[in-house]
């Protein structure tokens, strides 16, 4: 296996346990106390996990340094567990760690195969189901023993597998001049990963009732992120959108109650995420790092609006249909501003 592969398996790895590890450690240790605590941990996190990664990222892009990033990050993220006893500087430095290890992992990731999906969608795939074993499992406190020992060994990995090889600034790369019509179309795409935190958050299962069911739609979504990169190498980026987002919605409306149609709904549903992810960085030139922290942080306001929804369920359909046609028809129109001869 070549060293970028097996780097990105890595990461993948770490992907899982950096968000499961701020999971069981917001949950298990600073969601304690009053009530104003646990409202300053949920706000306080999710804004530094979220909202600071274009920063980060672009503070990556401009000093090339994501290969030490990456390893600093599972310090910080790991001293931040640890120190849980004083919430307020755990908080911080969880929030900034796993900032810090997404935006540096994704623009290693990238670099590795520049022009093609599939180590992207598997990079991004693993941390839906980190973050859901440590909401889940946080009371069993060996859990996060054997995360924060995993973490430790995955970093010693990276390390020596890197030691050798000092980091240069890339010069096949693109330089990115803004201007109104890739700015245009960068702030398209944000829209459409919003749209995808939106449907995310908005969805609702009535199967999921259980911590195992919880688990097996954790594991659905990673698969179809993961196969979406796959998928879009081996047949196309249109082709793959067409089809996955039109039997996403023919599932997700007519048989979400069904636990096989409705998994395969939300299945071809993120097989999305690594295409759109692809689209905006391919807009941003050397900026893969923020192009990465943009995309995470529009996921934000989606959650959050995905959430208000979800006291409105008889929308549901509708504002599928709708993001659902309003993507894929973007998606299209956006793979021509890609070179050809990098989407087949």
């Amino acid at each position: 296996m070549e060293k970028k592969y097996f780097e990105v398996m890595i990461l993948t790895i770490l992907h899982l346990l950096i968000d499961g590890l701020c999971a069981i450690t917001v949950f298990a240790r600073l969601y304690t106390g009053n009530i104003i605590l646990p409202v300053v941990v949920f706000v306080g996190y999710n804004f530094l996990a979220f909202m600071t990664q274009p920063l980060i990222g672009l503070f990556i892009d401009t000093h090339n340094k994501e290969k030490m990033l990456v390893l600093l990050s599972l310090i910080i993220t790991i001293t931040g567990s640890l120190i849980y006893k004083i919430p307020y500087l755990s908080l911080v430095l969880l929030g900034l760690g796993n900032s810090l290890f997404h935006t540096a992992g994704g623009k290693i990731t990238i670099d590795a195969l520049p022009n093609k999906l599939s180590l992207l969608g598997i990079f991004v795939s693993l941390g839906v189901i980190g973050l859901t074993i440590g909401t889940l499992y946080y009371q069993i406190d060996f859990i996060l023993t054997i995360f924060i020992t995993v973490t430790l060994l995955c970093g010693i990995l990276l390390y020596l597998i890197n030691r050798d090889n000092k980091e240069i600034e890339k010069t096949n790369i693109e330089v990115f001049t803004p201007n109104f019509k890739n700015v245009g179309v960068i702030l398209i795409i944000l829209l459409l990963v919003m749209f995808r935190g939106i449907i995310g958050k908005y969805t609702v299962f009535s199967w999921t009732n259980t911590n195992e069911m919880i688990l097996y739609l954790a594991i659905a979504i990673a698969l179809g992120k993961a196969l979406g990169g796959i998928v879009a190498d081996l047949i196309g980026i249109r082709w793959t959108i067409t089809v996955s987002g039109i039997i996403s919605v023919l599932f997700l409306v007519l048989g979400r109650d069904n636990l096989i149609l409705g998994s395969l709904g939300i299945f071809f549903f993120n097989m999305a995420m690594p295409i759109t992810l692809y689209l905006l960085y391919k807009q941003m030139g050397e900026y893969r790092a923020t192009a990465f922290g943009l995309a995470a942080m529009i996921l934000f306001p989606g959650f959050a609006i995905g959430m208000y929804l979800q006291e409105k369920p008889e929308l549901y359909d509708i504002i599928l249909i709708t993001t659902s046609v309003i993507t894929i028809s973007a998606i299209i129109l956006l793979t021509k501003e890609v070179r050809k001869n990098e989407i087949s």
